[in-house]
């Protein structure tokens, strides 16, 4: 997933800079800027503040408190690396591109100081949300899994469309951000089970060793 993710990321990447993202940009935030819905409006002022650092260091803090009282360090230690590091790539990527904001739209909200790509609301729901949801419900059934996960899907993508309906973002940028989020997702997840592979064949030779030098002298040869 990871390689996936970052190749998308070149790729949005290389038509920002060469210029060939504007004509879809405009294209789609003219579009969903024709949406006038007093309702709608409301429910995404609540959605957009589920991709700011508060709601996500909460998030990701309150997950790890859990799985610290739980004695799981290592998944604790997975959801505070995952986070971090989103938080560290998104300023650099932005300092690196320096896209500037789109033009000012009717129903803006506070334009950010920050660079434009990549949404940092984007980014951070993608490589943080998943993580901590999988660590809260990886023990429950199936179909709660599959229900949870579903939900952090459609919320991350409401937050990505967020962004470009209160017109602080380009389409390019949301596209961008998904990218490097799952992107950095992937390789915490990939690092988080190779280390859990190798405890495990750790206590396995552990056990065996054990189990070895508790014989009874001469077992072997019998």
């Amino acid at each position: 997933m990871a390689a996936v993710a970052f190749w998308f990321f070149k790729k949005q990447a290389d038509h920002i800079v060469e210029g060939r993202a504007d004509r879809y940009d405009e294209k789609i935030l003219d579009a969903v800027h024709t949406i006038n819905d007093p309702r709608m409006h409301t429910v995404m002022e609540a959605i957009t503040l589920l991709g700011t650092h508060t709601a996500i260091t909460t998030a990701a803090g309150l997950t790890a408190i859990a799985m610290l009282r739980s004695d799981r360090k290592q998944d604790a230690l997975t959801v505070a690396v995952s986070t971090g590091g989103a938080m560290a790539i998104n300023t650099i990527l932005k300092n690196i591109f320096q896209r500037r904001r789109p033009i000012e739209m009717a129903r803006q909200i506070k334009l950010p100081r920050s660079h434009s790509f990549p949404s940092g609301h984007s980014l951070l729901t993608a490589a943080t949300y998943p993580i901590v949801v999988h660590h809260l419900v990886q023990n429950r059934s199936l179909s709660t899994q599959a229900a949870a996960h579903t939900l952090t899907g459609l919320a991350i993508l409401s937050v990505g469309f967020s962004r470009v309906y209160f017109g602080v973002h380009f389409p390019s940028d949301v596209l961008g951000g998904f990218a490097a989020g799952f992107g950095w997702l992937g390789l915490t997840s990939l690092s988080h089970t190779l280390i859990d592979g190798r405890h495990a064949r750790s206590a396995m030779g552990d056990d065996s060793f054990l189990g070895t030098g508790n014989q009874e002298p001469g077992a072997g040869n019998r």
